[in-house]
């Protein structure tokens, strides 16, 4: 091509430009009139009008830009229109996907006026870290070194005790900060992120953080299906979050939903696999190991030591993945992101399965129990694969049960953050805080 056929296109191009500008000026315009017919105290969004602009531009689409990108640039405008509409002035202006976030609170810690209370609402190990943590609490640590930039002597280990390759793993500090890393390294402004709907809580939180929009896969009996999810990808989607055990629901994928989900997603969509809970399913069915990394490319797998291992304070989480996405989230983790102390107590913790064998069993043992007293009660649960039960009331009983057990010093999880203000999440404890808390339920029986 000579450089006047060049400068020709070039001279083309600008000026498209040009009537795309005074286009986008007539539109900034007429939302600026339509947004003073708006009631802003009932904001300004309309989502469900949003979506249908967008799939009927997609479907407009002939041009070689592909879709995804289509959905990119409306969803800017969509933003940029919200803004106009609402006629903000601050200075300080964030994307409207950070303002929309509530902020995770998590479960209560405290009771006022109780000093000694039952913590059953965060999902936590109540029997604690193996004993031979405390010992290397008066380990000399070289507290002005940095630690090994990425955690290589802790991620042999876990390579070692798994049978996997270390160079494939990604320490976080928890694995909260793996599926954020996941959501930063795949994801821009304006694409979809898909999860269950009532999904662990930081999904559509890590969503809106990058910028992308959560598409909700339906439950059946609080369980997501392989076709829900299937049903909610679009030129848009990116990444699919899976909690295997789900939280807060405790159900599960089987081996075979996952490689049929996997095996029908197309291969650019990254697939997470968090899988906080994994240690406790005890079913043959379920996939307990990084076999799908090996079979996909495109699959993350989580894991925490805050959940089984007892070490929730540490905030210690790590990802296994293929070469090729895990050199990818490599270049988005931070420096230094999980420090010495942690390294260190993670892999003693790791070294002692005996104690991690006895967790598993006094949690099933107890877990049991808990669930044959809720059936004696005639209280609705779904079974659950984790540390926890889900229970299913009425939201005025689950109120009622949730306040009275508070009164109690007891404390567990009721559900509204999840949109479930009517099922409460129990975590499983010692076999006596189980028993106060039956006692409670029978008087609301």
């Amino acid at each position: 091509m000579s450089d006047k056929e060049l400068k020709e296109l070039r001279d083309q191009i600008n000026d498209l430009d040009n009537k795309i500008v005074d286009l986008i000026d007539l539109r900034s315009n007429i939302v600026t009139s339509i947004g003073k017919l708006k009631d802003k105290t009932k904001g300004v969004i309309d989502e469900s009008r949003e979506q249908e602009v967008l799939n009927r531009l997609i479907h407009l689409s002939k041009g070689k830009y592909s879709k995804d990108t289509i959905i990119r640039i409306w969803r800017e405008l969509f933003e940029a229109s919200s803004k106009l509409q609402l006629g903000n002035n601050s200075n300080i202006l964030t994307k409207r996907s950070i303002e929309s976030i509530n902020v995770y609170k998590g479960g209560i810690a405290k009771i006022d006026g109780k000093n000694k209370i039952v913590k059953l609402s965060s999902n936590e190990n109540p029997f604690g870290p193996s004993d031979k943590i405390l010992s290397p609490l008066n380990h000399k640590f070289d507290l002005h070194r940095y630690p090994e930039i990425s955690g290589i002597t802790l991620r042999s280990e876990l390579a070692k005790f798994h049978n996997i390759n270390a160079e494939q793993i990604v320490l976080g500090c928890g694995s909260d900060e793996n599926l954020l890393f996941a959501a930063l390294s795949f994801c821009q402004p304006g694409d979809e992120i898909i999860h269950a709907h009532h999904g662990f809580e930081m999904y559509p939180i890590i969503s809106k953080v990058v910028g992308a929009v959560s598409k909700l896969a339906k439950e059946e009996n609080y369980k997501v299906s392989v076709q829900s999810i299937c049903d909610q990808i679009t030129p848009a989607t990116k990444l699919i979050y899976i909690a295997n055990p789900n939280n807060p629901t405790g159900s599960y994928l089987t081996k075979k939903d996952l490689r049929e989900l996997i095996s029908k997603v197309p291969n650019h969509i990254i697939v997470v696999i968090d899988g906080a809970y994994a240690e406790y399913v005890q079913e043959e069915d379920y996939d307990c190991d990084f076999s799908l990394v090996k079979e996909f490319e495109n699959v993350i797998c989580t894991r925490t030591f805050s959940k089984v291992y007892g070490l929730a304070g540490i905030r210690l989480g790590w990802c296994y993945s293929s070469i090729k996405v895990a050199n990818i989230l490599n270049k988005v983790k931070g420096p230094f992101n999980t420090n010495s102390f942690a390294q260190h107590l993670a892999m003693i913790a790791l070294k002692d399965q005996d104690h991690i064998k006895k967790v598993l069993n006094t949690n099933k043992e107890n877990k049991i129990w808990f669930e044959k007293e809720l059936e004696r009660m005639k209280f609705k649960y779904i079974q659950s694969f984790a540390n926890f039960v889900f229970i299913e009331l009425t939201e005025l009983k689950a109120n009622n049960i949730a306040s009275n057990l508070l009164e109690n010093g007891i404390i567990i999880r009721q559900l509204n953050s999840y949109q479930l203000p009517h099922c409460l999440r129990i975590t499983i404890g010692s076999l006596d805080d189980m028993k106060k808390i039956v006692s409670v339920l029978e008087r609301h029986k």
